[in-house]
């Protein structure tokens, strides 16, 4: 049953990371923006990620025990939600054209000289543009649009003026398209107790994806000790603490890297064997999400490789989380919801001894 369960939460990612990201080849879709574009693009995953890497870790109070063996393997899956204000997004930045771009933006212009060196003019150059169109988890069928505000260059003495107007990027759509909840999975691993702490992990092994997307990893760590362990009366509800901290890297394109603080409650109903363990959290999180990627740029040389690379914060700060943990012999499945800037929901199915 571990085997299955461990199997399982490979499975999970896998297939979504590989299809998701790796068929529709992510580098090419970033290879055709800016960082600014770029950022702006993948913000919503790059607060999916952090939101759940920092979900689902509490499921059941540590006890307050000076020395107890209490183990516990579980795979733990985890959705960020996605709405609507999530699908688009307009913003501005820097941004550099490509030949065809600018050939397709110089079209007035009839002298092929003065075109194509108010071409060569515009490739050599980076410009502050309008940009819009949908997110990484909109629709496919839109693209992203650069919105050029228009210039005057001048050739052999004279002026041409290359008007405003909107340049759509027909190799940038909602990579997603349209998806609703970021999913992920991951093995957990708890041991304790040893003075109301236990400790615990949650890995995922390097697994090739594909030669597009390369690899993915994860691997986390935390401690969640109870203060009623020193406490010479117990209190009405089981109360606990935890920090934890973790990294996940999609291939050579994002690292994301999270960490969280808690405080935990819960009463467990019945017995070990057979009971129900409502519980809450509060907690504050940082997630931040490193990108890089090769984009290639012409000039008048011939193409170029640049590498672009960027750091992004996730936009949750604090989490409210409830959900309830369900005991059958050494069976034990939970599920909770996470209430936060991005609302994340965990569920959880494995063995505690």
């Amino acid at each position: 049953m571990k085997k299955l369960l461990w199997c399982l939460s490979i499975v999970i990612t896998i297939f979504f990371y590989s299809n998701a990201f790796a068929q529709d080849n992510l580098q090419k879709t970033l290879s055709g923006l800016s960082s600014d574009a770029a950022s702006a693009y993948v913000a919503p995953v790059v607060s999916g990620f952090g939101a759940n890497l920092n979900s689902g870790w509490v499921h059941r109070i540590v006890p307050a025990k000076m020395y107890s063996l209490d183990i516990e393997f579980t795979v733990v899956g985890m959705g960020t939600f996605f709405n609507n204000n999530n699908k688009t997004f307009a913003s501005s930045g820097s941004f550099r054209f490509n030949t065809d771009q600018a050939m397709n933006m110089t079209t007035d212009i009839s002298d092929p000289n003065a075109r194509q060196n108010i071409v060569n003019q515009i490739i050599n150059q980076d410009f502050q543009v309008g940009i819009s169109g949908p997110t990484i988890v909109g629709s496919k069928s839109q693209n992203v649009a650069i919105s050029f505000p228009g210039k005057t260059f001048t050739y052999n003495g004279q002026s041409y003026t290359v008007p405003e107007q909107n340049i759509e990027l027909s190799s940038v759509n909602g990579l997603l398209d349209n998806l609703s909840i970021l999913p992920f999975a991951a093995a957990q691993l708890s041991v304790g107790t040893f003075y109301g702490t236990a400790a615990e992990i949650r890995f995922l092994p390097s697994i090739q994806l594909n030669s597009d997307l390369g690899s993915i990893s994860y691997f986390g760590f935390g401690i969640q000790h109870n203060p009623g362990m020193w406490l010479d009366e117990p209190l009405p509800v089981d109360v606990s603490v935890g920090v934890y901290t973790q990294t996940m890297k999609v291939g050579n394109i994002f690292k994301s890297t999270a960490t969280s603080f808690g405080i935990y409650a819960g009463k467990t109903f019945g017995t070990n064997l057979l009971g129900v363990s409502p519980y809450a959290g509060f907690s504050f999180e940082t997630s931040t999400i490193s990108v890089n990627y090769t984009r290639t740029i012409d000039t008048q040389a011939g193409p170029e490789d640049v590498n672009v690379s960027f750091d992004m914060k996730g936009e949750n700060n604090v989490r409210f989380s409830l959900g309830a943990s369900f005991t059958v012999l050494f069976l034990n499945l939970n599920a909770d919801y996470s209430v936060a800037k991005y609302n994340t929901v965990s569920a959880g199915l494995g063995f505690a001894f």
